[in-house]
């Protein structure tokens, strides 16, 4: 990915560590399984840190020139690879949690509510449905209301706040509230994924594809991470309570970060019009 300072370059390369350490939990718990053997298991790590190495010379041959001082970008051109890390683990902790919650909540239903299996599945695949509503509503919502930071801010809060009142349910609780509650926890995951893609396409116009590359892939960083420490978990109520908790605390430090780091991005209208402008004047 192209960057538009130093900094962000080291920067960049630590972000991407992240990437290669998800395949490499993933090859671990293979191995785990008994489906791989462990000289293999050190093989495919070793073929991972080769190939973390050959991202980073050819990150090192994209921006070369910034690096070390031979080409610097005016201000106004810049972006911060600190707004692409915030939107990376907004990322994480929506579409990431969404895949692992997903394979968890039947199960979830079933030892709670002592469901049969024909029951506890549809009933949990109320939540992923809501996808279909909230995540362009998410995308809406960021472009109607007049500030994507505050809308993401609050998405993600809500993400935070339904988890953890997920993490409370226990069989007491009347099954159609449940339904009702985790529909709702559901509408501010995919509504927050939405919304960070609203920012996406505004850090830099020119890197879009780029940065929207490393953003998604932060969904499946996410997906790896939650869904490796759940297998870790006791499979009974208190798991999926430990479970819920974590994901609540996870999206609440994103929401913090969102407050303090994030930036209101430029409307792609007002770049539109400025490079126009400019053409205008250089023609």
């Amino acid at each position: 990915m192209e960057v538009t300072s130093a900094q962000s370059f080291w920067a960049l390369l630590l972000a991407n560590i992240p990437l290669f350490g998800a395949l490499a939990l993933i090859v671990w718990r293979l191995q785990k399984a008994n489906f791989l053997t462990t000289n293999i298991m050190y093989g495919i790590w070793a073929g991972l840190i080769a190939l973390y190495l050959i991202q980073a010379y050819k990150t090192w041959e994209v921006n070369r020139e910034v690096v070390t001082g031979q080409k610097d970008y005016p201000t106004e051109k810049r972006y911060q690879i600190s707004q692409v890390f915030v939107l990376q683990l907004a990322y994480a902790v929506t579409f990431g949690s969404e895949i692992a919650v997903v394979s968890m909540l039947p199960e979830f239903f079933e030892n709670t509510f002592n469901l049969n299996q024909a029951i506890a599945g549809p009933i949990a695949a109320m939540f992923p449905l809501m996808n279909l509503i909230s995540r362009p509503t998410g995308g809406l919502i960021s472009d109607k209301i007049g500030s994507r930071k505050w809308t993401l801010t609050f998405l993600i809060a809500g993400v935070a706040l339904g988890y953890l009142i997920l993490s409370q349910i226990t069989a007491n609780w009347p099954l159609p509230v449940v339904i009702l509650t985790i529909m709702l926890c559901a509408f501010f995951v995919f509504g927050a994924a939405g919304a960070t893609f609203g920012i996406v396409s505004l850090i830099k116009r020119e890197v879009t594809g780029q940065i929207a590359g490393n953003v998604g892939a932060y969904g499946s960083i996410g997906a790896v991470t939650y869904a490796t420490f759940y297998s870790f978990l006791p499979q009974e109520i208190a798991g999926n309570h430990t479970f819920f908790q974590v994901l609540g605390g996870a999206a609440a430090i994103v929401c913090l970060l969102c407050v303090l780091i994030l930036k209101e991005p430029k409307t792609s209208e007002s770049e539109e019009l400025a490079d126009t402008a400019m053409l205008v004047v250089n023609s």
